[in-house]
């Protein structure tokens, strides 16, 4: 991560440390150690803490910059709000697009700057795009708290509109037909799974054996990408003996590698690509899985309380978000007619 001149820098120490962070500043041209952390969160708000005691900071405190901004914001808002690991990898790599904003004093950052932000990401996805303008807009919303600037702009910064390069698509009852054949290949049963769960695919590579109900049969899924995601899924009779098969290999993930790890997002991707292959549907992608357990469920007149609670889609409508609850029994009824 950049940083201003002069306001020093993060690096991460190679091996097995116990605190393998480190904060170093420039003293006559050579690079010394300040302290060592065990999370670069901590390294990082010992940083801002140092440059203020010493008064290195070269701006007055309600003029400090967009880098200064996002090193005081970042740990505050990790500490007062619950986000996973890969939602701070996001704002990482979001802040990685600011660079042109570093060094520019937060009261001085007007509606050109921010646009040309997203407008130097160029052909970049819509996605991207849309992940910078929600980091800019958690830190200035931080920034008017904080009283560092009376200004936010960050609602007028215009993305484009968005245009899926690769639109999802469901598979096709004769894509499932040759799954189930196959059934008995390397990795086959993983895409099944998926299909009759209609779980994300972190969802499954995050999936814990503890999370998994073998007498009521279902899944709870504890770790999602939206607060409606956690859910429980009732595991279909169809995929139960998979399910029970991964079950009872080692570790203490229903996916996980020789050493007990979960699988990777790379290597569930590779073993989805060699299975497509087998069944002569290199168009689908993993998340298709998922459109393809909602067009099941659509096909067979499930009702959409029942369809968003087994998908963990978000639901705006009062009645059916607030007061519709749907028992165990009713969802399992639901799974079953696919």
């Amino acid at each position: 991560m950049k940083n201003p001149n002069g306001y020093g820098t993060i690096k991460k120490l190679s091996g097995n440390r116990r605190r393998p962070f480190v904060f170093m500043v420039s003293v006559n041209g050579k690079q010394k150690a300040m302290g060592y952390f065990a999370t670069k969160l901590e390294a990082m708000a010992y940083q801002v803490d140092y440059n203020q005691s010493h008064g290195l900071h070269r701006l007055s405190d309600n003029k400090i910059t967009f880098a200064e901004l996002y090193a005081r914001w970042l740990p505050k808002h990790i500490e007062y709000s619950s986000v996973s690991d890969s939602t701070i990898h996001g704002y990482e790599s979001s802040y990685k697009h600011c660079v042109y904003l570093y060094d520019v004093p937060v009261a001085e950052i007007k509606y050109s700057h921010l646009q040309t932000v997203i407008d130097g990401m160029g052909s970049l996805s819509y996605a991207s795009k849309k992940k910078v303008r929600n980091l800019l807009s958690l830190l200035f919303a931080y920034a008017r708290k904080m009283e560092y600037t009376s200004h936010d702009f960050t609602g007028l910064i215009r993305i484009g509109k968005n245009k899926p390069v690769n639109p999802h698509q469901a598979m096709s009852k004769q894509a499932i037909n040759r799954l189930w054949k196959l059934a008995d290949k390397a990795d086959v049963d993983i895409v099944l799974i998926l299909i009759y769960t209609g779980m994300r695919t972190c969802e499954l590579r995050n999936l814990k054996k503890t999370d998994i109900n073998r007498r009521q049969k279902y899944i709870r899924i504890t770790k999602s990408k939206t607060e409606a995601g956690k859910r429980i899924i009732p595991i279909a009779s169809k995929i139960w003996s998979l399910v029970e098969a991964r079950y009872s290999l080692q570790g203490d993930f229903l996916l996980c590698d020789e050493s007990g790890n979960p699988y990777s997002y790379s290597r569930l991707s590779r073993l989805f690509s060699r299975v497509m292959k087998l069944i002569h549907g290199e168009k689908y992608k993993p998340h298709d899985t998922r459109h393809t357990c909602a067009t099941l469920l659509d096909a067979v007149d499930v009702n959409d309380n029942a369809r968003k609670m087994i998908l963990g889609h978000a639901r705006h409508d009062v009645t059916n978000g607030v007061y519709t609850h749907k028992n165990l029994r009713q969802l399992r009824k639901a799974i079953e007619k696919i």
